[in-house]
């Protein structure tokens, strides 16, 4: 007699995000949601101010909650009041599985759902911010909160092997930790003609070098445009929005890039336009494992990119891309001449990356590893 495998039963999962922006860590979230409101569990996301994520969650007919006081600047009066928030939330959603997504977020989950209950609490590290660039004090402080995360969870999943080593000083949570890579599936790319049409982008038959990325400090935008300051025949797009603009600006008209150089601002889908670029650069001083790269990586485009964090463990040195030293201006500019003149090179380095993506970073090990995740066996 055949025997049927049990289905898993159904859960009440409870996802929390400080920022509704759309990022890496968003989607992330937005993809787990959508896999497991498909499998039949009752999910609810709750983020802070709205935005981008929050509609799409809403399109996609999932329960989301916003509080609007959670924000990503750390006030004590109004984390009282998140806190008070979050153990509300708890108690009337009743949740079998907390999963917190961002620092501040996570840490304020992980300890309303100890406080109260919570069967299973799980936190995904998306980046540590004790990486960033920083003051020594604000780094040891930093480092305690995830500290403290970390242990007030069951499982914290790292998304890149090198977010993992750099959590090897944090006694008693070795077996908290694993590794859970980013992961995509198939994307409705806009083809280059149109893709550089919807952007206004005029090549001119010149090479165009570009990247997706919020404007802000850790990014090392700064540093592309000073590399591309010198490079002959090409274009540079930025696509993105953040505090830095106003920085960007001023180096665009110091090095009188004001014709080469574009700020194209936010777009609602970026990825779909990842294939106006020829070539596709990640600057960032620090990173956990950048969707962006796997963007490209779906597009066949070749990456240059900083050797820092998880980038490594997606971009192979001349193998699926180039990696530079973070904020080296000259290694930077050596690699954007070389593949700018090269291209076979730029060809055979994308159709590399296109492979390894499709490989070792499918969006269902992602959601079936992670799903796994939510059991009490995982380890």
């Amino acid at each position: 007699m055949e025997v049927t495998p049990l289905q898993p039963k159904p859960k009440a999962i409870l996802y929390v995000i400080t920022k509704a922006h759309w990022g890496g860590a968003q989607r992330y979230v937005f993809d787990l949601a959508q896999d497991a409101s498909k499998r039949g569990d009752r999910v609810l996301v709750v983020t802070g101010p709205e935005g981008e994520l929050t509609r799409r969650l809403r399109d996609a007919a999932i329960e989301v909650r916003h509080i609007e006081s959670m924000g990503r600047d750390i006030r004590l009066g109004a984390e009282l009041g998140v806190f008070q928030e979050l153990v509300r939330i708890i108690k009337e959603f009743r949740p079998d599985v907390v999963h917190g997504n961002s620092s501040k977020a996570g840490g304020l989950i992980a300890l309303a759902a100890r406080i109260s209950g919570v069967r299973r609490i799980i936190f995904t590290a998306h980046g540590w911010a004790f990486n960033e660039d920083r003051p020594g004090w604000q780094k040891s402080i930093i480092w305690l909160l995830h500290y403290a995360t970390v242990l007030l969870s069951h499982q914290t999943l790292c998304v890149s092997k090198a977010m993992r080593q750099d959590a090897r000083h944090m006694p008693f949570t070795h077996s908290k930790l694993s590794v859970v890579h980013n992961g995509i599936g198939p994307i409705p790319f806009l083809e280059k003609d149109e893709a550089r049409t919807a952007l206004s982008i005029h090549a001119d038959n010149h090479v165009v070098i570009g990247t997706i990325a919020e404007l802000h400090p850790v990014k090392r935008l700064d540093v592309l445009i000073e590399a591309f300051a010198l490079i002959k025949n090409a274009k540079l797009v930025i696509i993105g929005e953040g505090q830095e603009r106003a920085h960007l600006e001023s180096l665009i008209k110091k090095h009188a890039l004001e014709h080469s150089v574009t700020l194209v601002g936010h777009r609602e889908n970026a990825s779909r336009y990842v294939k106006a670029f020829d070539i596709f650069v990640l600057p960032s001083r620090s990173e956990g494992l950048a969707y962006v790269l796997l963007e490209a990586g779906r597009a066949s485009l070749p990456v240059i990119a900083s050797r820092v964090g998880g980038i490594p463990e997606v971009i192979q040195h001349e193998m699926t891309g180039l990696l530079v030293p973070s904020g080296d201006v000259g290694a930077l500019r050596e690699k954007l001449e070389e593949l700018s003149v090269d291209g076979t090179r730029r060809h055979t380095l994308g159709s590399a990356l296109e492979q390894r993506v499709r490989k070792d970073f499918s969006l269902e090990e992602m959601l079936e590893r992670t799903r796994t995740s939510y059991e009490p066996s995982y380890s």
